[in-house]
């Protein structure tokens, strides 16, 4: 039987990536990948008129999470998850103001890796990104978040093909040595 599935939590500021290089990174290890389900909910029907609330957020977070588990159960040895809880949870914060500790379950969950996409790719607005103003914040945010962790963690600079070249090496190299 095989062992438990490894997760790799990709984090970044807005337009660093995240999707395009997980993508890429499940079809390169024959295995599924994680979407962010914040993304798919303010895409399929969110009223942008109407102001944020905590509970969308808790909402969010706890989705995410569930789906991340479900697809766990038919990742081939890795699974590579777009967002996480902790990246809800500064949202939250952008969004309505102030920190919540709402979810504190969900945003603390631990990864194998971190692969944390860098500032060094442009911003692009694409009709739902909203805070390029935010993403250096964002971005010191991710790196506390990797540091602490105590998980391996890897900061991801270049075009998406040095990014990509760089996390399949922290990939490989982690699953040699796990």
């Amino acid at each position: 039987m095989p062992g438990p599935v490894k997760r790799i939590c990709l984090l970044g500021g807005e337009s660093t990536g995240k999707t395009t290089l997980a993508r890429a990174l499940a079809a390169a290890y024959g295995t599924v990948w994680n979407p962010e389900y914040g993304r798919a909910y303010t895409e399929i029907g969110r009223d942008p008129e109407v102001p944020w609330t905590s509970a969308e957020f808790t909402h969010i977070a706890r989705i995410q999470c569930w789906y991340e588990d479900c697809l766990a159960e038919s990742a081939h040895k890795v699974l590579f998850c777009d967002t996480d809880a902790f990246t809800t949870k500064l949202f939250h914060q952008v969004y309505l103001g102030s920190p919540t500790n709402a979810f504190d379950d969900f945003a603390g969950r631990n990864y194998d890796l971190f692969l944390v996409c860098g500032l060094d790719v442009p911003w692009r607005h694409d009709g739902i990104r909203e805070f390029d103003d935010q993403r250096e914040w964002m971005h010191e945010r991710y790196l506390e978040r990797a540091r602490a962790s105590g998980s391996p963690w890897v900061e991801l600079e270049g075009s998406h093909e040095s990014r990509l070249l760089a996390s399949r090496r922290a990939v490989d190299r982690f699953l040699v040595g796990s």
